[in-house]
Parts: C-alpha cells; structure tokens; sequence
C-alpha cells in the first residue's frame, strides 16, 4: 500500500518516546491515530472515521528495527 507520509528516516527519529512504542507494539498493524497525526498533522485522503488505514512498508519496518537495534 502507498501512502502520502514523509520518508520514515524523517519522521521516526523526531516521534516521541510514547508513539514510537505504539508503532513498536505491532508493526504489522495499521498506525495509530496519534502516530499519523505526529507525522503528517493536516489530513488529505482519509475514510470515514478521518483517518488514512496507513500501515507501514517491509523496507519502513526494517528501517525501524536497525533504529531500534542500534538503541538497544
């Protein structure tokens, strides 16, 4: 699925401790309310909740995992 956020490399170092373990629960799931709102705060496409089912790629997951690694 494509989706309209910024490149992960930008948004996931500067998403807050709390967000980033919401992502980290489940990185298969569709993202949080409050984790897209982080991202990109101004909503375009959205379903008729108001929010995108945004889920994230194989190659942002794995980005996020060597992020998380390298913490670790």
């Amino acid at each position: 699925m494509i989706h309209d956020l910024p490149p992960v490399e930008e948004w996931w170092p500067t998403l807050s401790i709390e967000l980033k373990h919401k992502v980290l629960d489940d990185l298969d799931a569709p993202l949080d309310r409050d984790v897209i709102d982080a991202i990109r705060p101004q909503e375009t496409d959205v379903n008729a909740d108001g929010y995108d089912v945004i889920r994230l790629s194989a190659e942002e997951r794995q980005y996020i995992r060597e992020q998380t690694e390298q913490v670790d």
